[in-house]
C-alpha cells in the first residue's frame, strides 16, 4: 500500500538491486539463522521496521498479521516481488513510510502491536533515540521487541575506526552508522532484555527479545 513518496535517487535504486546479491553471503553465513531463532516465537500483530527487500518474510508463521513499512519505494519493489512469488503464506501488508510519518502512527492498533521486528534497520533511523520511543508507544503492555542491529565495538581500535568511517559509509549506505550503541540505548529507554545475545562477524552484532 503506497502511501508517500520519498525521492529515490539513482544510487538509492541501484543499492536496493544490489542490496541482496551483495548480502547473500552474510544471509546465508549466519544471518537467516539468528533471523529464524528470533522470530521462531512470533505471532499475533506484528509490525515490521525498515522491511528491506523482505528478508524476513518467508520465516514468519503463516497466522501471524504483519504490517511491513519501509520508505524505500525501490527496496519495497523487491519486498512486494517475494510477496507476489508466493515466498510466504503470512499475510503481510507492505507500507511505503518512515517511523516518522503519520499513516503509521494511524496505523497502530488499539493496544499497541504484539511485536514489533527491527531486524539491521535501527542503525539507519535519523533519530534514534525518538525512535525506540516510538517502538514502546506502539508496543502493547507486556509485547516484544524483536531485534538484530550491527552494534558499536566495545574494543579499539575497532571503535575508533567505526568512527572514523561512519561520515563516508552512512552516504554510501543510505543512512547506515557503523558505531551506534543500539544495545545500550533501547536500554536506556526503558526496554529490558528477556533473551539476548552478542556475536561478532567482521562488526559486532546485538540480538535480543526486549519488553
Amino acid at each position: 500500500m503506497p502511501h508517500c513518496s520519498h525521492p529515490e535517487s539513482l544510487y538509492s535504486r541501484l543499492f536496493a538491486r544490489l542490496y541482496d546479491p551483495v548480502m547473500i553471503g552474510m544471509e546465508h553465513d549466519f544471518l537467516e539463522d539468528k533471523r529464524r531463532e528470533l522470530l521462531r516465537g512470533a505471532g499475533g500483530k506484528i509490525l515490521e521496521v525498515g522491511a528491506g527487500t523482505g528478508a524476513n518474510f518467508h520465516l514468519y508463521p503463516p497466522e501471524a498479521e504483519v504490517l511491513a513499512i519501509e520508505p524505500s519505494a525501490s527496496m519495497l519493489k523487491y519486498a512486494r516481488g517475494k510477496l507476489e512469488r508466493g515466498l510466504t503464506e503470512t499475510r503481510i501488508e507492505l507500507l511505503e513510510a518512515g517511523m516518522g510519518d503519520g499513516i503509521v502512527r494511524e496505523s497502530v492498533p488499539e493496544g499497541g502491536f504484539d511485536q514489533i521486528v527491527c531486524t539491521l534497520v535501527l542503525c539507519t533511523v535519523p533519530r534514534l533515540r525518538e525512535s525506540i520511543q516510538l517502538l514502546r508507544q506502539w508496543l502493547k503492555p507486556g509485547g516484544k521487541l524483536l531485534a538484530i542491529e550491527h552494534i558499536q565495538d566495545k574494543r579499539q581500535p575497532q571503535r575508533w575506526l567505526q568512527q572514523a568511517a561512519t561520515p563516508v559509509w552512512k552516504h554510501l549506505a543510505e543512512g547506515c552508522h557503523l558505531d551506534r550503541p543500539t544495545d545500550e540505548l533501547l536500554k536506556a529507554e526503558g526496554f529490558r532484555a528477556v533473551e539476548e545475545a552478542y556475536f561478532y562477524r567482521w562488526v559486532p552484532f546485538y540480538w535480543g527479545i526486549l519488553e
